[in-house]
């Protein structure tokens, strides 16, 4: 019996075999080493330069965008006694002048009640009308025209000539009151009906900020709300 130190055997494991020398993996390892930074650095550029391509397209569609909201903004010229002109922007426009809402509100009943026998006049009157209603207002209207179509009254012989009795006046800071009378005829001119009428309106005031709005309705003067009754007639 030997005693002695005993010898360790060899590794035979895969950590201790040395490095397999592949001329494929290490030419592979190299190309990376020299070529990878370019490339990742080139779609990086490829990265930003569609990010850029994006904010440009995006900032063209917003350019057309605004191009095509047209608006007019109001200016206040001013001249002097010795002809200087100084142009003023006007930041808050106030109300239009009373003569022009006086006048607009006439223009407004007319429109609304009457009835020629001319299809085309009426169809016209019909189009302005709505350019002076918003609202709770405009719903009204509608009601009223499809229980009193003005076409089929005038094709039934019933015409109407409106008259007002009075210039519209304020009741309110934003209410204003219209008096007028109601003609009916027929188609020969003969009087068949005549009534007074009134009507309470609450008015918006909003400056026109496109060409139709200044060549429509230039105050910006709206009628928001509409209330109308026959007057009753005083005894004889």
């Amino acid at each position: 019996m030997f005693f002695g130190k005993k010898k360790d055997k060899p590794d035979n494991s895969a950590a201790g075999k040395p490095a397999v020398d592949n001329p494929y993996l290490n030419g592979r390892q190299e190309w990376l080493e020299r070529y990878g930074s370019y490339i990742s650095r080139a779609q990086q550029w490829r990265f930003f330069a569609l990010l850029a391509l994006c904010a440009l397209l995006l900032s063209g569609l917003g350019n057309v965008i605004q191009a095509r909201k047209a608006t007019v903004v109001p200016y206040f010229v001013s001249v002097d006694t010795l002809g200087r002109a100084e142009v003023t922007r006007i930041e808050n426009p106030g109300a239009p002048p009373r003569a022009l809402i006086q006048a607009e509100l006439g223009n407004v009943v007319l429109n609304w009640r009457t009835v020629t026998a001319d299809a085309d006049l009426q169809r016209r009157m019909v189009q302005r009308l709505s350019m002076f209603t918003a609202g709770a207002a405009r719903g009204v209207v509608q009601a009223y025209f499809q229980e009193n179509n003005p076409y089929k009254r005038a094709a039934d012989g019933k015409l109407v000539s409106v008259s007002l009795t009075g210039i519209p006046l304020p009741i309110s800071q934003d209410s204003w009151r219209v008096e007028w009378t109601e003609t009916t005829r027929d188609h020969s001119g003969t009087e068949q009906d005549r009534r007074k009428w009134q009507a309470t309106m609450r008015l918006r005031f909003q400056a026109p900020s496109t060409d139709a709005q200044i060549l429509t309705n230039p105050g910006g003067i709206y009628v928001t709300e509409l209330n109308f009754s026959a007057l009753l007639e005083e005894p004889r």
